[in-house]
């Protein structure tokens, strides 16, 4: 497509070398200039614009078929229309408003209910769901969505390995990492293993809670105990903070009606970095009307900042994850004007009922604070040149680093209330919910550490089976059985198909980093206006025009530490 021609333009790559190389030239620039030189020319040759002439030909080529293998990945997965029948008896235990306006199709005879394969159902009747044999059937199921997904990410490996060789790069991975604050491989698998040293011995722990909750429940009725399994381990690991917390999933999302925790979340981002955020009402230039359309100015009225799109709600063929996209950059015009950016928020949440709203588990609400602080992001940087991006390790940072409000009862009650009372969580909620951060912690942060390091090894030795080498290294690093299940859920990482590739871990590095920087900043005070201001102008602001690590050690007064991501 076009992109890759101007990522290949040879006289554009002349033009910036001569730049470049002119000392005189690059020192009467600023270092905002400087850097954006320096960037181009890294970019173009990243791109192979100085390989000869049949070398270019075969890299542009790869980067367009790269493009179509990416975008027929994702469509699969948002496409995917798969499903299982299950019985009213088969979904024992299902809360009553999973079954309401649900489909029923008959089957040998029995009226059974129609279960999507997707996320938003699966994971209700893994957790929920009394029978085993429900939830491994709804498992097996999930986890083998789009099987044709397989040989497009085996295909998108071996030419990502393909480029990397023809630019001269010892792996894909070694390609990718080198724009990152992590830099190499090796130091990716140092952390990452690091990680699994001090995790697994407490991860056992948790594990071995898991097999007592469930040989408890088997017993009880007069089932023999085999193990935990993949299909166990939503249900389990619920009981296990439920039993440690004393909290009522339930009840928790009664204070996490969407409708109301979006705004009131806006609201908390715009206080702390002294933000205003308006909703436009009957903007029509959108493309479908539940879209919801903000804009956000300074605080005190000073200067337009940029245009926030979201679109929440689930409707056929959408995109079925949580993601942000930059629709246009924000940067400096030539008459010194500015264009502001524009970011969109796309969901798939289940739309709300007459009767009552969509609410909202824990997690979900977290992804949601954490999608809006990569929208923040996107509209607080300030930099002149749109095409100095930053790092996808040092945008996971920033953005999850807010995160750390959903278990502050400070922030908490600013926006969690009931769907309703309108009353505020009460403060002994928030009490346990806190509390049930910790059980199976080790366990979950295994499951971000396994990811990346299947992702590393796939990107550094391609001889690998995509397939069963995700589950071997699932297995291995983070305790999960599949038991007697062949399953592909590596044929759902999107991620990998999504910007990430090489780069998984960039969201255990973000983890640490940005548990570290609301720690040392905003322990005390969870939206300190003063602390909300130093992030905004030496975390958000700069945007790529400087090294990001200058601006995390600029904002902390230290380089980050894990010490607080694992206390």
């Amino acid at each position: 497509g076009f992109a890759v021609e101007r990522d290949m333009h040879a006289g554009a790559f002349a033009a910036v070398r001569a730049v470049l190389n002119n000392y005189d030239e690059m020192s009467g620039l600023d270092p905002e200039d400087q850097r954006l030189v320096e960037h181009m020319e890294k970019q173009f040759r990243r791109n192979g614009v100085q390989l000869g002439a049949e070398q270019r030909q075969r890299v542009s080529w790869i980067d367009k078929r790269l493009g179509k293998l990416e975008i027929d990945f994702v469509r699969n997965i948002s496409q995917d229309k798969s499903c299982v029948l299950l019985s009213c008896q088969e979904l024992d235990g299902l809360p009553a408003e999973f079954f309401s306006n649900r489909k029923v199709k008959l089957s040998d005879g029995i009226k059974k209910l129609v279960v999507a394969t997707r996320p938003a159902d699966i994971k209700l009747v893994l957790q929920h769901a009394t029978s085993e044999a429900t939830r491994k059937t709804a498992y097996v199921a999930h986890a083998n969505r789009c099987p044709e997904n397989i040989a497009l990410l085996r295909e998108a490996v071996d030419l990502r390995l393909e480029k990397a060789t023809l630019l001269g790069y010892a792996s894909y991975a070694e390609y990718a990492l080198e724009d990152s604050m992590i830099k190499n491989p090796g130091a990716v698998v140092e952390m990452e293993m690091d990680l699994v040293a001090k995790l697994l011995p407490l991860a056992r722990k948790e594990m071995a809670q898991l097999c007592a909750l469930k040989r408890e429940e088997q017993e009880a009725a007069g089932l023999t105990f085999t193990g935990i399994y993949e299909w166990d381990y939503n249900r389990y690991t619920a009981q296990a903070a439920a039993q440690q917390s004393k909290l009522d999933v339930g009840q928790v999302k009664e204070y996490f009606a969407l409708e109301m925790v979006l705004p009131g979340v806006l609201q908390l981002y715009a206080s702390t970095l002294g933000l205003n955020i308006v909703e436009a009402n009957g903007c029509s230039d959108v493309w479908h009307p539940r879209v919801q359309h903000y804009r956000v100015w300074e605080a005190d009225g000073s200067a337009f900042i940029g245009d926030v799109l979201l679109d929440l709600y689930e409707r056929p063929d959408k995109y079925q994850e949580i993601a942000v996209w930059p629709i246009r950059p924000g940067f400096e015009r030539e008459d010194g004007s500015r264009e502001t950016p524009v970011s969109a928020l796309v969901a798939s949440f289940p739309e709300p009922t007459a009767a009552v709203p969509h609410l909202l588990s824990h997690n979900s609400a977290i992804s949601l604070v954490q999608a809006l602080g990569h929208i923040f992001q996107n509209l607080c940087a300030k930099s002149k040149w749109a095409c100095c991006k930053l790092p996808r390790d040092y945008m996971t940072i920033s953005a999850q680093m807010f995160t750390q409000w959903m278990w502050q009862p400070a922030a908490l009650r600013t926006f969690a209330r009931h769907y309703q009372t309108n009353e505020p969580i009460p403060e002994e909620l928030c009490a346990r919910l806190a509390a049930a951060k910790a059980p199976n912690s080790a366990l979950k942060e295994l499951r971000q550490v396994f990811r990346g390091l299947y992702d590393i090894d796939i990107h550094t030795n391609g001889n690998f089976d995509v397939r069963s080498h995700y589950n071997e290294v699932a297995a291995r690093v983070a305790l999960v059985n599949n038991g007697d299940a062949d399953v592909g859920k590596a044929a759902t990482l999107a991620h990998l198909m999504e910007g990430y590739s090489g780069l998984y871990a960039s969201f255990m590095l973000a983890a640490m980093a940005s548990s570290d920087m609301f720690e040392s900043r905003f322990a005390t005070d969870i939206a300190s206006p003063r602390a909300g201001a130093d992030f905004r102008a030496e975390v958000l602001q700069p945007g790529g025009s400087r090294d990001p690590a200058t601006s995390i050690e600029r904002f902390l007064g230290r380089q980050p530490t894990s010490q607080a991501f694992l206390t």
